[in-house]
C-alpha cells in the first residue's frame, strides 16, 4: 500500500516572493540559485513534486529535497 502523499506549506511572504521571482528571470545569478528558485514558484502554484520535476526537465527527488530546505 503507498504512502499518502506529502505536501509541505511553503510560507512565503510578498517580499520573498518578489526576490524568488527576481532571481528565477535572472541571468547573472549562479545556475543552481535560479533552478531552485524556479522550483519554489513552480511547486507554490501546483503542489506536486513529480509535476514540477516534469515541468523543470528535473527528477521529483531534487524538487522534494529543495522545497524541505
Amino acid at each position: 500500500m503507498a504512502a499518502p502523499r506529502r505536501m509541505i506549506d511553503l510560507a512565503i511572504g510578498k517580499k520573498e516572493l518578489s526576490q524568488l521571482r527576481s532571481i528565477a528571470r535572472s541571468r547573472t545569478e549562479p545556475a543552481a540559485r535560479v533552478a531552485r528558485a524556479r522550483m519554489l514558484l513552480a511547486y507554490r502554484e501546483d503542489p506536486s513534486f513529480f509535476a514540477v520535476g516534469r515541468a523543470l526537465g528535473v527528477h521529483h527527488q531534487t524538487v522534494q529535497r529543495c522545497v524541505e530546505r
